[in-house]
């Protein structure tokens, strides 16, 4: 029998459902919970809020077209449309349970590839994430740019970045890659090498860091995974980077890359992170590149919805 995907539906969350979906009733504690959008526990258990990735495991999908639960009509609790937010205190429909096709919303800066782990992120989005030592990596995509390039991506304040692994898909001879937090950012608080400072571009795959060298400026782990070089005592005088973790805040949170002036280059690096509400949630359903638009004569990512599995 072929299979032939499923079809995005029009002003509604759900695209499949072979089963009986579980819906809880709950309040909307503010207005800013959109169809699609994952949420977690408000301030009491029948509040939700818009998930952020950080402080409460998420627990399910807002809806749409079932918000007639609690309601003096059909659509007395329900927006306009999907991409408008319920009102304050409305009743609010929370999907979960799995076993369903839902229209997700998708973080900026990010893409998917058909099969993706989606894991929930600030702003009741999503993102992709591979398993990864120490966590699940957030995948970003990198190409040639010789100055600081925003990536669009923003970490949710609070969580916790143990790593970046960076992988090589097209690689060029002596090319490197610094990766960290806008330098412009937050008062110039930023550090555009912060976690990975000058790694090797130069063979495809995994790269390695390198955290031992007789010289300290040639490791390649920034300062906000190494919070100090320890110099050996013997003959070798070699300098070994201890990794840490950095907790993202202070209002640093753009994730920036800056390459070598290095045509073709091309390949992803993974932010690994954890966190409470960092967890995987679904699983895409559909191929969808970084989304862009003009805004004010200027080219800024922007959050797209994603056809994603669901597993909460």
């Amino acid at each position: 029998m072929g299979y032939y995907g499923f079809v995005e539906p029009d002003n509604k969350i759900i695209a499949y459902a072979p089963n009986t979906v579980l819906i809880q009733e709950e309040k909307a504690e503010a207005t800013t919970i959109k169809p699609g959008m994952v949420v977690m526990k408000g301030t009491n258990d029948d509040d939700v809020v818009i998930c952020d990735g950080v402080t409460k495991a998420p627990f399910g999908v807002a809806g749409y077209e079932q918000s007639f639960l609690g309601a003096a009509s059909s659509t007395s609790n329900r927006p306009a449309n999907v991409d408008t937010a319920y009102a304050k205190d409305a009743r609010v429909p929370v999907l979960g349970g799995g076993g369903f096709v839902a229209m997700m919303h998708l973080a900026p800066g990010v893409g998917t590839v058909k099969g993706d782990l989606l894991a929930s992120w600030g702003g009741g989005t999503v993102v992709p994430v591979v398993p990864m030592p120490g966590g699940l990596g957030v995948r970003i995509p990198f190409v040639k740019n010789a100055t600081e390039f925003d990536t669009g991506v923003d970490l949710p304040e609070g969580i916790i970045v143990s790593d970046v692994i960076v992988e090589v898909t097209t690689k060029v001879a002596n090319a490197t890659i610094d990766i960290g937090l806008l330098s412009t950012e937050d008062n110039n608080g930023g550090d555009a090498d912060g976690f990975i400072d000058g790694e090797s571009c130069a063979a495809t795959g995994f790269v390695k860091h390198n955290l031992v060298d007789g010289t300290a400026t040639n490791n390649t782990l920034g300062t906000y995974l190494v919070e100090a070089d320890i110099k050996s005592a013997d003959s070798s005088a070699l300098f070994y980077s201890p990794p840490t973790f950095h907790v993202v805040g202070g209002g640093q949170v753009s994730v920036s890359y800056t390459t070598s002036d290095s045509a073709n280059l091309a390949g992803n690096f993974y932010m690994v992170c954890a966190a409470p509400g960092f967890q995987i949630v679904g699983r895409a359903e559909e191929t969808l590149a970084v989304a862009t638009a003009t805004v004010d004569n200027a080219t800024v990512f922007v959050s797209q919805d994603v056809m994603a599995r669901v597993y909460i």
